[in-house]
């Protein structure tokens, strides 16, 4: 039997009739592929961990199926395994990875970045030993992420993460977290750890930012209640938030939070998991990207302008 020439992991429950658009992808490509669809919660980590680091892995899915992905590659590295690089399919509510890498959304472009794909290294962050590509969020965003309506996320998409939104500014929690960023300590209502400049779509929460930096940046948002929320909120939508007057930008490998307001929840890459406190970092295991060639082009073109201050980056070409 000839071996495939990619493995695609695919999220079933993606959203909306994403198979259709999955075989339409494929058939533009052109490969041979070995299909693994998941059933279950955390089945995208048990599946990646398992696939030949001489394979090219994709996960079809949105960002939540991917950080399971990402997760399971960690884990075969921790086991002292070789991995594959791992590329992105966009078929979930949201795609911020793929609108970071600047992966357009379709059938004939994604075909194309399968069979020729640019590849860069990335080091995962990590909160409470979780691998995660984008961020992890506390406050008003995580709190929105914990409560929004699955099956109304099933309907609209990103529709419900608004209502959902829109319905913790005029009924907010009460958040009082603390931030501590080596001597410095922060008293905050909301923060968004991030390693990509987009949130929640194409916004751009830290223009800076970037997947390859071995630094995080870190948006720390002091006020609470209706008022400050909503101007959060309109912020966002225009790419301003980091200009607020209000909002400190810092850059940081290594990061404690902790809870005034009793369990709080915390959001990563998009999806509810766990509670305050948390201590986030740059994991010691990079994995290998694979990206449009004009990202990897800017990121080494960022990492010549910048010196050492970018993971190394490399070209892919498919065999």
């Amino acid at each position: 039997m000839t071996e495939a020439d990619v493995t695609v992991i695919f999220n079933p429950r993606a959203g909306g009739n994403k198979q259709r658009f999955l075989s339409k992808i494929l058939q533009h490509a052109g490969v041979k592929v070995e299909l693994l669809q998941t059933t279950h919660p955390g089945h995208a980590r048990e599946l990646a961990r398992k696939v030949r680091a001489h394979q090219r892995l994709f996960v079809a899915g949105g960002d939540g199926s991917l950080n399971e992905a990402l997760n399971g590659l960690l884990d075969a590295q921790i086991d002292g395994h070789e991995v594959p690089p791992l590329g992105i399919i966009p078929l979930g509510t949201a795609n911020v990875l793929a609108v970071e890498v600047g992966l357009t959304l379709q059938a004939r472009a994604i075909a194309d970045y399968i069979n020729n794909p640019g590849m860069v290294w990335v080091r995962p962050g990590l909160v409470n030993g979780r691998a995660f590509f984008l961020m992890v969020g506390m406050g008003a965003d995580a709190d929105t992420v914990a409560n929004v309506s699955l099956r109304l996320k099933r309907l609209i998409g990103k529709g419900a993460y608004v209502l959902e939104g829109l319905r913790n500014i005029f009924f907010p929690h009460h958040r009082d977290f603390e931030v501590n960023i080596g001597r410095d300590n922060y008293r905050v209502s909301g923060v968004v750890v991030t390693h990509a400049k987009h949130y929640g779509g194409a916004f751009v929460i830290s223009p800076d930012a970037c997947l390859t930096s071995n630094e995080l940046d870190v948006v720390l948002m002091p006020g609470n209640g209706i008022g400050a929320l909503s101007r959060y909120g309109i912020a966002l939508t225009l790419n301003r938030l980091h200009a607020q007057s209000d909002v400190s930008l810092v850059r940081t490998e290594r990061l404690t939070i902790t809870s005034h307001c009793g369990p709080a929840p915390l959001q990563i890459d998009g999806e509810s998991a766990g509670k305050l406190p948390c201590e986030i970092s740059l994991s010691p295991y990079p994995v290998r990207l694979m990206v449009p060639h004009a990202y990897a082009d800017a990121s080494n073109a960022t990492k010549t302008a910048d010196g050492s201050s970018k993971a190394p980056m490399l070209q892919l070409s498919a065999e």
